[in-house]
């Protein structure tokens, strides 16, 4: 018996994919999951049962077990980057997942006012307040060399987050990091939040990726209403995406040079992205494409004007690009520098679980867009790179530019006059799923209804799977290329705190 068997074997619960198991079962499926490629996206608690999500064929399928006495059988030594979403839940609800990987804290580090607060019942907090102590691996303790401290304060634009290094023979023999300086509580503020105020702080868990993170939310609740916008909303979402993508990749493009020391090539993505921001702002009503899109429909302040802006924001990319695309790629010694640094392969990635362009510049075909419709006629995979290094980050987010550029031309000319609209919801009861490609990767999320409210949300976003690429990364690079490898993998300490 295969994963899906086993799990579409169990007992059937109100939502279609979604099947619940008894603790036999749950373990087997563990066993089984040790040889199964199943594509996993998640695990998540609701203080009664934990939830493990699968996506077979792109087609949601979920496990749920029902806690006993606070504890379950741990995922992680099967899927290892498992073991977040259980420190995670342990940090929330003090739920214990038994033969766990690793049992440190992810989140709260004994300085909250209340451990395991989205618990039935909160226990005291910690005795520590304020004074955040590292809690270091078996094997990080066992490691020999110099210990260097990176963050969690550095002085840059940069969410806090904290690395140790041992070095030995001048670079990175061991690492580990610490997360949780930037949590601030979303998943708490979402239980039995009004959908429209869910919706605005799903749109400020990343920096960069409002848009698609709304978007996946926005479709969670439509599928779990059972109702579907219609085409000009849809095509209009995918033109937001695009956009969303083309300003994310020209920051992080610039970050990645200022990085490398070549402050000329980040100077002119600085002010490529600048000219299109300003471009779209009036029309989108944000700077940062926050608070674009709600549930049905989308919310922006000249809706009609979407195509024309599409096709300026192409008409000004399609006159800087070249320039700028041969200036990163012919800049002295820049493709040297990045092509020595930051080589992961696909399969690592796949185990991880890590897609979206740090995958494809590794030879991954793993792009979510292919799944969306409304990117039919538009989308095509672009991704030609095989070997995986920080430059291979780089000349695809360069070429995705390009890409997204291209995609605005065509989307321009199928955006109507009256575009917008919205379908109305019926806020009944129910669960729902929602995909999409941002920036970085797939993000998705899922949501159960309750009495017209979100009675619980759950996100699976790609800066998760990116801690462990980042964490396995660092060893024989030097200290100075921790931020460059950082940024070339998207890691956002906000993003993964919550």
């Amino acid at each position: 018996m295969d994963v899906v068997s086993l799990i579409c074997a169990g007992e059937h619960t109100q939502t279609h994919w979604r099947f619940r198991l008894d603790e036999l079962a749950w373990r087997d499926m563990v066993d089984l999951l040790r040889q199964d490629d199943l594509p996993f996206v998640g695990l998540w608690c609701d203080g009664e049962d934990v939830h493990a999500l699968f996506l077979p064929d792109g087609q949601p399928l979920a496990a749920t077990l029902r806690l006993e006495n606070g504890r379950y059988p741990a995922l992680s030594p099967a899927r290892v980057v498992s073991s977040l979403y259980e420190r995670v839940i342990y940090d929330l609800y003090g739920a214990e997942a038994m033969w766990a990987l690793d049992v440190r804290p992810l989140l709260d580090h004994d300085v909250w006012s209340a451990s395991a607060p989205l618990s039935a019942a909160p226990g005291r907090g910690g005795q520590h307040k304020g004074i955040l102590a590292f809690q270091p691996s078996d094997a990080l303790l066992a490691a020999k060399g110099r210990v260097e401290d990176v963050g969690p304060a550095t002085g840059s634009a940069v969410p806090p987050f904290y690395t140790r290094l041992v070095l030995s023979g001048g670079v990175v023999a061991n690492a580990e990091t610490q997360t949780g300086y930037a949590h601030r509580g979303i998943a708490a503020r979402s239980r039995h939040a009004r959908v429209e105020d869910a919706c605005r702080l799903a749109g400020r868990v990343a920096a960069g990726s409002s848009v698609a993170h709304q978007v996946a939310f926005c479709q969670a609740v439509e599928n779990a209403c059972g109702a579907r916008v219609g085409t000009e909303v849809a095509l209009l979402r995918v033109a937001l995406l695009e956009m969303e993508r083309l300003f994310h990749h020209l920051y992080k493009l610039a970050a990645l040079a200022r990085l490398a020391g070549v402050h000329l090539v980040a100077s002119h993505c600085m002010a490529l992205r600048e000219k299109l921001v300003a471009q779209a702002a009036p029309v989108t009503g944000s700077r940062l494409l926050m608070d674009v899109c709600t549930p049905g429909g989308v919310s922006l302040r000249e809706a009609s004007q979407m195509g024309d802006l599409c096709a300026s924001l192409y008409e000004l990319g399609r006159q800087a690009y070249p320039q700028l695309a041969l200036l990163w790629r012919e800049y002295p010694g820049l493709a040297v520098l990045l092509g020595n640094v930051g080589r992961v392969q696909a399969d690592e990635l796949e185990r991880i679980g890590l897609d979206g362009p740090v995958a494809r510049a590794s030879g991954w075909d793993c792009d979510g867009r292919r799944m969306i419709p409304a990117y039919e006629g538009l989308w095509r995979y672009t991704s030609g790179r095989q070997d995986g290094t920080a430059e291979d980050r780089a000349l695809l987010l360069l070429d995705e530019v390009e890409e997204s550029l291209r995609m605005l031309d065509l989307a321009a000319a199928r955006i109507g006059l009256n575009a917008g609209g919205s379908t109305p919801l019926s806020m009944e009861d129910g669960e729902g799923i929602g995909l999409v490609e941002g920036p970085w990767g797939g993000v998705l999320y899922w949501v159960r209804l309750a009495h017209g409210r979100v009675a619980e949300a759950f996100c699976r976003k790609p800066e998760t799977s990116a801690l462990l690429a980042f964490e396995q990364m660092l060893p024989n690079h030097a200290a100075e290329d921790t931020a460059l490898l950082a940024c070339s993998l998207g890691m956002n300490a906000a993003a993964l705190d919550g």
